[in-house]
């Protein structure tokens, strides 16, 4: 690893003005959390940058492994340490905590347990972005890591160098992950984000869009980890499906330029498949299934006909299978 000064020693202008703010949250990420900084730490850029990395009351040893970075990097690693869990309360760490601390013109994510293995990242996107100023938002191409075990996406062979984003095919493919995102801090009024109650990464691509165009870079920057002891991971397929569905209806009803046949179409496909993992849970009786029961009607409410029959069958075979 690079010291402090030997990655400072290449940065045009006032290191005190940082061009990019990386934001990492972390919890628990005791096995990760140390990849995932020197991923940032190795990034070779011409322009000054900071990481912004918040511990979430982490009860492994996350917390020790940040702080032994942040001595030897004082000057780039700007830890925040919570002593009481923030998710838990539902405190957003983005709007409330990260993004006021971030100086930078652009703003980078990465979540603590995964990890960047392209060590000119940020000066790419940041170049991009600089040189077309119609853009606001940037992605770029990563590899899905299960266990040792290293799995590429389709986006390298069916998307072109740059694919362009914006209302019409957002979410289509889905790959604006958001361990690649790098966005002006200005496309975002971090105001407006707070109002969403469903809010996700998508809701904050979907602000940026309303200011520029968003760009998919086809390289692969970083690693995706899939884990057990990831906070989304853990959840059911049915969280899972309905939260994105809220989430996509939230932004749908809310950002007049979102009104789009794409997003619509997103939003259907999510409230079916939400439907369908209810099915699996309306009769469970060690769980409240309020919200499943809620889903199927909302769905049937506004399935067509021949939908709605193909729905009740299948509950009905789901239901002589059990």
């Amino acid at each position: 690893m690079r010291d402090q000064y030997s990655i400072m020693s290449k940065w045009v202008g006032n290191s005190e003005q940082p061009l990019v703010s990386i934001l990492c949250d972390t919890y628990n990420h005791e096995n990760f959390i140390k990849e995932t900084l020197q991923g940032f730490l190795n990034q070779e850029t011409k322009f000054p940058f900071e990481i912004i990395i918040h511990d979430d009351a982490s009860t492994d040893k996350t917390v020790t492994i940040v702080k032994e970075f942040a001595d030897q990097y004082p000057l780039i690693i700007k830890p925040v340490f919570q002593t009481e869990n923030q998710y838990s309360q539902k405190i957003n760490f983005w709007s409330d905590v990260t993004f006021p601390k971030a100086k930078g013109k652009y703003i980078a994510l990465c979540e603590g347990d995964d990890y960047w293995i392209d060590s000119l990242k940020l000066q790419k996107q940041v170049d991009f972005l600089e040189s077309n100023e119609d853009y606001v938002i940037t992605w770029t191409d990563f590899y899905n890591k299960k266990g040792i075990e290293l799995a590429s996406n389709d986006f390298k062979n069916t998307l072109p160098s740059v694919y362009t984003i914006d209302f019409d095919n957002f979410l289509v493919p889905y790959c604006t992950y958001t361990l690649t995102c790098l966005f002006k801090k200005s496309a975002v009024d971090i105001l407006d984000y707070k109002k969403f109650t469903y809010c996700k990464d998508n809701t904050l691509y979907a602000l940026a869009l309303c200011n520029g165009k968003g760009a998919y870079m086809n390289f692969q920057s970083a690693v995706y980890r899939w884990h057990t002891g990831g906070i989304y991971s853990l959840k059911t397929p049915f969280f899972q499906r309905y939260s994105s569905y809220l989430n996509v209806k939230e932004i749908y009803e809310n950002i007049p330029q979102a009104k789009t046949k794409n997003i619509k179409k997103n939003m259907d496909l999510l409230l079916k498949s939400s439907a369908v993992e209810a099915l699996k849970l309306v009769n469970e009786k060690t769980i409240d299934n309020t919200e499943p029961k809620k889903v199927i009607r909302e769905y049937l409410a506004q399935a067509s006909f021949s939908d709605k029959r193909k729905f009740i069958w299948r509950y009905i075979k789901f239901t002589l299978r059990r």
